[in-house]
């Protein structure tokens, strides 16, 4: 598949590391500009925007927020507006959440969750339409733990359910305007985010993780950045409105007991 994007802007939120650094690189390669969504991190943030520069020659502008803030979001949009009078690709990657059991949950970790992954998305779904145009696409990044228990992320899980389906109702609310809306789910990823939750346990538990995948390995960031540089090809127009399921087979799997 040869895909071109050049002259196309694509904006990723949460681009500063793992998933969402990976599809900034990937889209960048194939020659779009892109903007950068990151929370605080600047330093990363303006290593990435180097690297685009310095490797792929592309424009990059970044943008600070905390999509857990309202008045963070409407700030971010309308910066977003004023540099770019057209997005062509947006991708909704962000995500924060409170690792808890559900009974654990209070209101502010409720709050912030769905902010971030839901009330982002809506808000800058209908504030960045006007500036796409038919052919635009949007992918949205939701994980394995919308349809396999994982320990402690039933409020995550409940917003990335909440995002799935948001992705088929724009893509047919928007389908007449030529916009494509589709998703992406890509199982168990090592991610920078994995390190940050394990900490100084986290080869042990990667290594269990990858244990669950039939190929015994987790789905490097790189992987997940193909799936959305495919997505965002005419190739994925008739998958509108789908959340492509690439997880290595974990979702077919199950614990067995041997008997033993």
């Amino acid at each position: 598949m040869s895909l071109d994007l050049k002259g196309k802007t694509a904006l990723i939120t949460g681009a500063s590391r793992g998933i969402g650094r990976a599809v900034a690189l990937k889209l960048a390669s194939l020659g779009a500009d892109i903007a950068i969504h990151y929370r605080k991190n600047l330093e990363e943030a303006e290593a990435l925007e180097v690297e685009l520069g310095r490797s792929f020659g592309v424009r990059c502008t970044k943008f600070a927020a905390d999509l857990s803030d309202l008045g963070e979001i409407h700030r971010f949009l309308g910066e977003v507006k004023t540099a770019h009078p057209r997005i062509d690709i947006y991708v909704a990657n962000a995500a924060a959440t409170a690792f808890k059991p559900l009974e654990a949950i209070r209101e502010h970790h409720i709050a912030k969750t769905m902010n971030i992954t839901v009330t982002a998305f809506i808000l800058a779904m209908n504030a960045f339409k006007p500036l796409m145009r038919s052919g635009s696409k949007v992918i949205t990044v939701s994980g394995v733990d919308t349809k396999k228990y994982c320990t402690n992320h039933g409020l995550l899980a409940a917003a990335k359910s909440a995002l799935e389906t948001l992705t088929r109702y724009y893509s047919v609310e928007w389908a007449a305007d030529g916009i494509f809306v589709h998703g992406v789910n890509p199982g168990l990823v090592d991610t920078d985010s994995l390190k940050v939750y394990f900490g100084s346990s986290y080869e042990e538990a990667k290594a269990g993780l990858a244990s669950l995948v039939p190929m015994k390995k987790l789905m490097p960031t790189e992987d997940v950045a193909e799936l959305v540089a495919f997505l965002c090809s005419p190739a994925a127009d008739w998958m509108n409105g789908e959340t492509l399921y690439a997880d290595g087979g974990v979702g077919f799997m199950m614990p067995v007991y041997s008997g033993k």
